[in-house]
């Protein structure tokens, strides 16, 4: 197995390679100026390259620094919980367990949306997963939400949409700050970051931690991270930049559902047997990119990324030690991506044509022990499973009128498994899987670059290494990949500069989609699913200190086949809703307060089992003068009592994943 010394090694010496600091074009400069709401964001993800939003045939939330600050999200996914067509939880209660879905799919031990850091994948091959705490909220610059299947773009996993974290960039001028935060169950933050240039070099440096007890029993939890950024900027020659990251952490059980008696007697008890499961992991995430001008209409840029992923944990399955369980799993990513953009006229019309290729290889070990009582015994599995992926692409854009604009794409993913069971050679499989995902789209542009905007795409998406292989007795290898049809309208209407407003409908249709039969207790195809729904948002400015926002979201996710046809996906919430307001004073006092509703979800596929819905309140205080800032937050300010997910096992029981009550946390920061 190759391991992080060398991929260091190979990095300083291709130091060839998300390039510089990008210019802050006017409308970005307008959107920080107080009192206004920006006419027109920027985003990069629906088309790999800038683009004003009102061009972008796709619905797309864009979650700014000051929205970062103004928060008192513990971690990403604690963040998106109040975004449109996003349902976020967090068994934790205190940002290490976040999970995330997107659009009537439920982001439990998988997901089926693409996560990126400033355009690099960073799902894991076995579960498609992230560790959302990984990045501290004080590193992003913005986070970028498109919603909706996305594989003619990214390919393989982009099938409920793309979220894209941006990392911020070295700031012009030397700055540098420290903070610290404290709250509930123990919880520490300790964050610091430095920031500048030194001639063509720009730098960002940043390293914290963080630990807790944990809201439930046993889950204490203790993590370190430090990272960096590096970028080059020289005249009439290309760009380059150096990101690497480190993280480190240690914790207790996963906090699992429990019955609603043990709810009942104590809400933060953990599972009965697991007091001593533990687990050690860590991470290593770098990469390099070049950016290079080529004529006055091409540019090109090239990316390699490595990642490498070690965990070891114990983990007892029934209620006592003899059952435990001791599994080491190791992954190594490595990746390329290439894009060329060019903008050559076509009849006098505006065009541009975005093309590329990624290409991705995973290299997974798995080893489990039988491990009484954390004891290494016999081992019963030892597995190796390589994973190799392409995805060319293409996709045109061109103007055909002022106010009209066409898009359209294609992309070919392949993709190949190769599983080694080194006990049992007769088990193990190759296993080859392909898709190809066109796309089209068109934007009409109205007043104030208010727009409609209608897409037709399909997606693809194989199943997890874990949910094919490394699962024990859940795995299935003889999975289908997921297939996807979708349409969606939607506009986005400006009233004026300090009232927008937006909506979509979508409906989208499934072939084999995967799901965790909790009866059978193994990944199953489902068959024919449908997922609809309704999105909706408005923000609005009251005066040019008081801002806030409103958003719907309905989620139609239903079996559209089989002995369940008709019935909700279970674990979907069906409504969800969210709003906010905050407001600032002239002497540095900020205040904001944000509700969350989420309505019922099934916990059974016959629909007769449910997780109740609830509405939970969070506020915070906050006082900010030039270097210094210190805040008051609440979670669920009323203390309300609910369960936020749940499920029906074979034995006919309920389980349920309790939620903490009132939580609080106090922080400060120092700027030098």
């Amino acid at each position: 197995m190759r391991k992080i010394p060398l991929v260091l090694l190979l990095l300083a010496i291709s130091l060839v390679s998300d390039g510089p600091s990008r210019t802050v074009s006017a409308e970005e400069t307008k959107a920080r100026e107080p009192g206004v709401i920006s006419l027109e964001p920027i985003a990069v993800t629906a088309s790999r390259t800038e683009r004003r939003l009102s061009e972008v045939p796709a619905s797309i939330s864009i979650i700014s620094r000051k929205r970062i600050e103004d928060s008192n999200a513990k971690d990403i996914s604690d963040l998106l919980k109040d975004t449109e067509g996003v349902y976020a939880y967090d068994p934790s209660g205190v940002g290490t367990a976040g999970r995330v879905n997107m659009r009537g799919f439920w982001g439990g031990m998988s997901s089926q949306q693409l996560v990126l850091l400033d355009g690099v994948p960073q799902n894991a091959a076995e579960d498609r997963l992230v560790d959302w705490d990984r990045i501290p909220l004080e590193n992003i610059e913005k986070i970028e939400v498109l919603r909706g299947p996305a594989s003619a773009l990214y390919g393989d996993n982009a099938m409920s949409g793309v979220i894209n974290i941006i990392t911020r960039k070295p700031a012009t001028d030397p700055k540098t700050a420290a903070s610290l935060s404290y709250g509930s169950f123990n919880t520490q933050n300790y964050n610091t970051h430095t920031s500048g240039h030194m001639g063509n070099a720009g730098y960002y440096f940043t390293a914290g931690r963080k630990l807790t007890d944990g809201f439930r029993r046993y889950s204490d939890y203790n993590s370190v991270y430090c990272g960096s950024k590096l970028n080059f900027s020289f005249n009439n020659a290309p760009d380059f930049s150096f990101f690497a990251d480190y993280y480190d952490k240690a914790y207790g059980p996963y906090p699992w559902a429990i019955t609603e008696a043990q709810i009942e007697d104590d809400r933060r008890q953990a599972r009965p047997g697991c007091e001593e499961d533990k687990t050690e992991a860590k991470s290593f995430n770098a990469g390099t990119t070049c950016r290079m001008t080529i004529s006055e209409i091409s540019d090109a840029a090239a990316t390699f990324y490595y990642r490498y992923e070690d965990s070891k944990s114990f983990y007892t399955r029934g209620s006592t030690g003899s059952s435990t369980r001791e599994q080491l799993e190791e992954e190594d990513t490595y990746g390329i991506l290439f894009r060329h953009n060019i903008k050559p006229e076509l009849f006098g019309m505006q065009h541009s044509i975005t093309s590329g290729v990624d290409v991705e290889a995973n290299d997974f070990d798995y080893n489990r022990y039988s491990a009484p009582f954390q004891v290494r015994g016999d081992k019963n599995q030892d597995y190796t499973i390589e994973r190799h992926k392409i995805g060319p692409y293409i996709q045109s854009e061109i103007s055909v009128l002022e106010p009209l604009k066409i898009v359209a794409g294609v992309r070919y993913d392949w993709i190949r498994f190769d599983f080694n069971n080194h006990l049992d050679q007769l088990n193990s499989k190759k296993t080859e899987m392909s898709g190809i995902s066109p796309s089209c789209g068109i934007t009409i542009n109205y007043h104030m670059n208010s727009n409609f905007y209608a897409n037709y795409g399909k997606a693809f998406r194989s199943p997890a290494i874990g949910q094919m292989f490394t699962y024990g007795s859940a795995s299935n290898p003889d999975l289908d990949p997921e297939e996807a049809e979708n349409y969606e309208f939607g506009i986005r209407h400006w009233f004026n500069k300090y009232l927008k407003a937006n909506a979509q409908v979508y409906w989208m249709d499934l072939d084999n989609e995967i799901w965790y039969d909790n009866e059978a207790l193994q990944y199953k195809n489902y068959g024919k699913t449908s997922h609809k729904g309704l999105e909706t948002g408005l923000s609005f400015m009251i005066t040019k200190k008081l801002s806030g926002f409103f958003n719907y979201a309905y989620t139609h996710a239903t079996n559209s086949s089989g002995d369940n046809k008709g019935k909700y996906l279970t674990s979907v919430p069906i409504h969800k809703w969210g709003a906010g307001l905050s407001g600032q004073t002239d002497f540095g006092l900020k205040a904001t307060v944000l509700i969350t509703g989420i309505g019922r979800s099934y916990i059974d596929a016959p629909n007769n089992e449910r997780v109740a819905g609830y509405a939970t309140v969070d506020a915070k205080l906050s006082y900010e003068r030039e270097w210094l800032t210190l805040s008051l937050a609440f979670d669920n300010l009323l203390d309300k009592k609910y369960n936020s997910s749940g499920y029906k096992s074979g034995n006919g029981l309920n389980y349920f994943t309790p939620a903490p009550g009132r939580m609080f946390t106090i922080s400060t920061k120092v700027k030098f």
